[in-house]
This record gives structure tokens, sequence and C-alpha cells, in this order.
């Protein structure tokens, strides 16, 4: 052998060659100036990606409604959307410079305003209660952004979510070689993975997953997404930020509605919806006997126990079918104009249970009267084509009702003469919005195994295999 001769090792050139496909791959990191998404951008860049990043720019009311406020509470710019308000920009913009990638705001905000305040808006309206970020994560992130990246050359589109793609197919399967931490075995059992599908699986930290928000993802979107931190808790990403001096690293999260400012979401419902949505008239009960009133039904939400006021003058009717007067009794609720002085000693909790929108009527009952063993879910998109009818009659699916919601054990079924299999075909399309005629082919009865509180029309009901999102839809009743 030439004394000068290196010999290369298969891993090594194994290795190179690696390292050279990569950076072929462009893949576009959806950055908000975060820990999380700045995080993964760092973890492709490490391992050779061609990364480049994009913030979108919002819908935020800007300085239209901060007349009458303190512009140190909102700044000059007035009421930015908290996803990508100026801190927020800069923040990715020098989390970009750190790493060497290319940084991008494109304006979304004509967009987000027509699929997603409005949306907000329009389920208020009709007495629901929406959750904006699973339509965002469909509408916006993981459908215009992705569309977007596509369009500038990029092969794949990253963020910081806390969830997992997994595939049988190259470079997704279990997120290879992003992180070579993930294990399925909490995905074996009756259902093996399905060849050539994508599945969606929950992130590893509990307390953070948000595979919740994203069951409307199809398999076109999970063939193109990736999830570089799902496979670590909070604490690992931010230890590693820290390692990596990333200047985020000790970024507090952001936890409320982005395009909303104030903790009270009805101060922005009042801006936006006419008056004649907020029309005060009587809280009853379950057997009809009138209690207080209440002041515009859009203000409440079932299990809303906050905000119910009961009057004097009525009489209230309890669990034995009793008639007893009550002195002024009050739920208090700081952003509700009171009319009433609380009594502590004459304190009896009601929730929400219904609403009588013909009456205008409020329907109030006991703890007890908001627990249900069965929902009616629609709008139904599935990611896994194994959820046919056979599939419905497993014994170990569960179903989580909202997002902070322990998945809970359950019993989907079809309605009478409906079929999922054509919709399961068609996954790989791209869905048209809310079906407002409530086909049947659209419609799963849930029964639960144990009686849930508080099923809140306009949510959204995910269903698990184990570590598996196998799809959902909203509730509607």
């Amino acid at each position: 052998m030439h004394p000068g001769l290196f010999l290369w090792k298969e891993s090594m050139v194994y290795g190179i060659i690696c390292q050279m496909e990569r950076k072929n791959i462009k893949i576009a990191v959806g950055m908000s100036g975060g820990v999380d998404s700045s995080v993964a951008a760092k973890i492709l860049k490490d391992q050779g990606y061609n990364v480049v990043g994009f913030m979108m720019k919002l819908w935020g009311e800007g300085k239209k409604h901060c007349k009458a406020r303190d512009p140190s509470t909102y700044g000059s710019r007035g009421r930015e959307n908290a996803c990508c308000d100026i801190e927020g920009v800069e923040d990715a913009k020098r989390v970009a410079q750190k790493l060497g990638i290319p940084f991008y705001v494109v304006d979304v905000r004509e967009k987000f305003k027509k699929e997603i305040v409005d949306y907000f808006l329009k389920e208020y309206k009709n007495l629901r209660t929406p959750n904006p970020c699973v339509k965002c994560n469909e509408k916006i992130k993981f459908g215009w952004l992705l569309d977007f990246a596509k369009k500038t050359g990029c092969d794949y589109l990253a963020t910081g979510h806390y969830a997992r793609v997994a595939s049988d197919l190259s470079f997704t399967n279990s997120q290879f070689p992003l992180n070579e931490k993930m294990k399925n075995d909490k995905i074996n059992g009756k259902w093996k993975m399905e060849n050539g599908k994508y599945h969606l699986l929950k992130g590893v930290d509990e307390n953070k997953d948000q595979s919740y928000f994203l069951y409307r993802l199809n398999q076109e979107q999970l063939s193109k997404i990736i999830f570089p931190v799902g496979d670590y808790s909070k604490a690992e990403v931010r230890a590693m930020a820290k390692k990596w001096k990333l200047p985020v690293h000790e970024k507090k999260e952001s936890q409320e509605i982005c395009f909303i400012q104030e903790k009270d979401y009805r101060v922005f419902l009042r801006r936006y919806i006419p008056k004649s949505y907020f029309k005060p008239g009587e809280i009853v009960d379950s057997a009809g006997n009138i209690v207080g009133k209440h002041e515009g039904l859009i203000n409440y939400t079932i299990g809303q126990r906050r905000g119910i006021e009961q009057d004097t003058k009525y009489k209230i009717q309890d669990t034995r079918n009793k008639q007893i007067s009550k002195s002024k009794l009050q739920i208090s609720n700081k952003n509700l104009n009171s009319k009433f002085k609380i009594l502590n000693s004459d304190k009896r909790p009601l929730y929400v249970v219904g609403f009588d929108v013909e009456k205008n009527r409020l329907i109030v009952g006991e703890n007890s009267e908001i627990f249900r063993n069965e929902m009616t879910i629609t709008d139904c998109h599935f990611i896994s084509e194994r959820l046919n009818a056979e599939g419905l009659k497993q014994r170990d699916l569960t179903i989580k009702i909202r997002y902070r919601h322990a998945a809970v054990a359950c019993h989907p079924v079809l309605d009478t003469g409906s079929s999922l299999d054509s919709r399961f075909r068609g996954n790989d399309k791209k869905r048209s919005g809310n079906d407002k005629k409530g086909s049947r082919n659209d419609k799963l009865v849930v029964r639960f195994e144990e009686k849930q509180r508080a099923i809140t029309p306009g949510q959204s009901a995910v269903l698990y295999y184990n570590d598996e999102v196998l799809g959902g839809g909203i509730i509607s009743e």
C-alpha cells in the first residue's frame, strides 16, 4: 500500500455521502422567535440540511382599538398578533443570524383574518366554542405556509411542535436521521404500521404534546412535515437552547389566543360582533324555573360557572324538587356588570347546561347535570385508513374532548348508513371547509365508558390508538 494512501472506512464514506445529500435537501422552518422553533432550526442546521427560516406576519388589530388605552400597554404599533409581534420578529432574526440561515417575514394577515379570525367570530355567533389553533394548523401553518415553502423550492416544512411523524418510507421514518431516540413500541399491537403510510404520533413530553391540534393533517401534508423536537421534553429543549447559547433560551411561552390581547375573550367579541348577540335574557334551570338574568348567550359556554346570576325574587329548584326561596345570589365575574351583591352563606354553584336560542334563555343546572355518556362529532377527518367499520369496533380506542383533557376510553359508532371508506381514500387531497349540511357520511356517535363532563360543541374531539392520532372531528352535540 502506498504510504500516502488513506483508507476510508465504509461508515465514513456513508457519512460523507449523507452529508452531501442533506445539503441538497432544503427545509423551511416556521419560526416564531420562541425556544422550540429555534431549537428545531438548530437541529436541522447541525445535521447538514439547507435550512431557511420563515415567520408569518399574522393579523392583529393594530392601533384601531387602542386610542383610549395607555400606549405603553400595546406599544406604538397597537395590538399585534402575539405569534409575530416585533419582539418575536427580532428574536427570530437574531436566532437566524446566529445559525447563519436566511430569514424572511411573509405577510399572511389577510388569509389569517379570513380563515381563522372570521371563523372564530362565526362560531361564537352560533354559540359554539371554537379552537382556532386547530384551524390555524390546518389552513395556515400546514396549509398556506407549506404550499408557500414548496413554491420557494423547499422540500420539507419543519416546526417546533411537540409531535412526531412516523413511516416505513425513507427520510421521515421515525424522523431519521433527525432524531434517533424515537421508538415505535407504543404503536405496535393489534394494529401494525401500514406500508407506505404516514402516521402522526404524540410528542414524548406528555405535558407539551400538541398532536391534538394536528389531527386534521392529511397524508400529503405529513409526507412533507418534520417535527425535530417531538422526541424531546421541554426541559431538554431548553437545555439544548442554553447549551447552544441561543438568544431565546429563557424566553417565556405564550399561552393565550394569539390575536386576542385581553385575558377575557368576550371583550374582543364585543368589538366585532353586533350588540344584538349580547341581548339580556332569563336564566332557567333544567325544569324551566327562572333563577336570574344573563347578559347575552354569547358570553357563556357549556360547563361554565362564572357569571351566572341568581336573583332573590325567583325560586330555585333543587335536585330534590323542593322550592327554595334564596337570598340574592351570584357567582361573580369581574368582567361582567354586577347587579347583585354576593352573600357567601347563600352561594349555590350552577353551571351552564345548554341554550334555548328561540326564547333567549340560558339553561343552568348542578354539576351532575353536565356529565354525559355520549356525543356526536361531525366534519370528521381521519389520517389512518385502518379506522374503518372494523377498526371502530376495537376496545382500546381513546378520545380527547379538549386539549387539557386526558384521553378516555370510548366506542365510536358510525351513523346509520354512513361509510368512512370513501373519505379515507380522499385523505391525500385537500378537504373543503366544514360540511354545512351535516352529511350523515361525516358523523360519528362516540360513547364513553365513563361519563364525561362539559361536552362542548365547537371543540375538537380527537381519537387515539395508544400514541397514534387516528383523526377526529368537531363536537356538534
